[in-house]
């Protein structure tokens, strides 16, 4: 069964919505700036303006990984109320990649709130649930928490469904907020950098830390854009880093264009994971120059930053919006990779896009690698 997005819209440190979004991401606009996270600087995305609650949202699901949920419901409203008048509530599944929850509230009044409260705030279900509730769906609601595959890996779930029969339409994504536990610990890793992340270059010191949410509706409807692809696996391979030999890697997308019966040359654009750490920069590096013949492609996350469990859904909705640009115009402008012209001479030769670059795109890859040796790949395309 064809599995198509029938609508989608995204908000981070670089815009409130997808149009916003990615006219940064063309015009190589960063969002990344210096915060104090208790006693130190940290560079980070951070969401600028979020409206608050209504006041009839439960307790439980006062977070700001909720919140910024919250503020991008309001922007689905209309495709919701046609999701809605289309499908019985009891047809609607909810799926959210996720990694922080509730940890950030519950850090900071965990001697001051009853028990309950403390573990239902900080379940990673949490995110899932208030969305399920505060829309009055009656179907499956279920979070996937893998790290920085989860934002990717809820596509391959929600098509599961759609295609077990299990519900006609799923409400996808990835969300993740800032927060100290997950500053600190990257930190501790020695794996953050004092400026913008800029993977694949020589200069590269890391990963800037950021947050965000994309959100898509996915079902059997035709509509203009296609999840024509995808694979996940896992190798096990360090709790870390990646395994240079990046055989996994390569089988996830070797797979992902079997299901999509493509060729490596059909794939237009690649959005890279692209951290900005040498462990994934020489493996992604590896892995895209032996599989592609000069593809273009580009790491968004020197703009935005790294959204952990939100990322896969926000590149996932940089693929779409390209993928929508040809649609409406013939062509696209094509994601640009902020780059300072100082590529890694150890690395194999990859084709960044390094300037404004207008092209067709029929079909997009998009790419994620998680700790614990877990990969994705989704393909999209029209």
């Amino acid at each position: 069964m064809n599995i198509y997005i029938n609508a989608y819209d995204g908000i981070c440190s670089l815009g409130s919505n997808k149009n916003e979004i990615m006219k940064n991401i063309i015009n190589c606009s960063t969002s990344i700036t210096a915060n104090q996270i208790q006693s130190k600087n940290f560079m980070v995305g951070t969401i600028k303006h979020l409206n608050d609650f209504n006041d009839d949202i439960k307790e439980i699901y006062k977070t700001r990984t909720n919140l910024i949920l919250y503020n991008l419901l309001q922007s689905l409203k209309s495709p919701l109320n046609e999701l809605f008048a289309k499908y019985s509530k009891e047809r609607i599944a909810v799926i959210i990649g996720t990694t922080t929850a509730g940890v950030e509230e519950n850090y900071k009044s965990m001697q001051k709130i009853a028990p309950k409260l403390f573990f239902t705030r900080n379940s990673l279900s949490n995110a899932s649930e208030f969305v399920k509730d505060y829309l009055g769906l009656k179907s499956l609601a279920f979070s996937v928490s893998c790290a920085c595959t989860s934002g990717a890996k809820v596509f391959i779930e929600a098509a599961r469904l759609i295609n077990s029969n299990m519900c006609d339409a799923v409400i996808c994504g990835g969300v993740d907020s800032l927060n100290t536990l997950t500053l600190y610990g990257f930190d501790s890793l020695e794996i953050l950098s004092q400026k913008n992340s800029i993977p694949f270059s020589s200069n590269r010191e890391g990963i800037n830390i950021s947050e965000g949410a994309a959100l898509f509706i996915l079902s059997k409807d035709r509509s203009d854009i296609q999840l024509k692809g995808y694979c996940a696996n896992n190798d096990a391979f360090h709790i870390t880093k990646p395994n240079e030999n990046f055989s996994a890697q390569k089988d996830a997308i070797l797979n992902a264009l079997k299901m999509s019966n493509l060729k490596p040359t059909d794939i237009d654009y690649i959005n890279l994971h692209g951290t900005g750490t040498y462990a994934n920069d020489k493996m992604e590096a590896n892995l895209i120059n032996n599989i592609f013949n000069n593809s273009y492609c580009s790491s968004t996350k020197g703009l935005m930053g790294h959204t952990l469990g939100a990322a896969g859904a926000l590149e996932a909705l940089i693929c779409a919006q390209v993928l929508t640009q040809s649609i409406e115009n013939g062509n696209s402008d094509l994601p640009t990779h902020y780059y300072d012209d100082m590529y890694d001479k150890n690395l194999p030769p990859i084709n960044l896009i390094k300037s404004n670059i207008k092209k067709e795109v029929k079909n997009s890859l998009s790419l994620s690698f998680a700790f614990g040796g877990d990969n994705s790949a989704i393909i999209l395309g029209v």
